[in-house]
């Protein structure tokens, strides 16, 4: 194998690697919203009127769509690494459709509660 060819492989591995880690962080950035939100859901919306929570609601689903996503996502970065086709890079519709959607949901998320946290108080 050339050394252009090589060079070219491992930034492949390097960009597969990136695109995984930061899929895994906004995963962990998800459930952390949804568990603090969840955890504090009495405190926060005590006195939040009903149309008020419909906004924390939306947002717990909002982020429910990107952690599915961000599953997704982790599978086709697997199944690209597995596959021995060089052509493949974090730029093929199979990683680039579920890592948008979860970065879409995860920022509609985000927005959603503050939101939420604006119309509330």
């Amino acid at each position: 194998m050339a050394a252009s060819e090589e060079a070219g492989e491992e930034r492949r591995k390097l960009a597969l690697a990136a695109a995984s880690e930061t899929s895994k962080h906004v995963l962990t950035l998800t459930t952390v919203v949804v568990t603090i939100t969840i955890s504090f859901a009495k405190d926060i919306a005590g006195d939040a009127a009903a149309a008020d929570l419909l906004w924390l609601k939306l947002a717990w689903l909002a982020h429910a769509i990107s952690v599915l996503a961000g599953v997704g996502t982790l599978l086709a970065l697997a199944g690209t690494v597995s596959e021995g086709d060089d052509t493949r890079s974090i730029y093929s519709t199979n990683i680039r459709l579920p890592a948008a959607t979860q970065m879409a949901f995860f920022g509609l998320g985000l927005g959603l509660v503050v939101l939420f946290g604006v119309l509330a108080t």
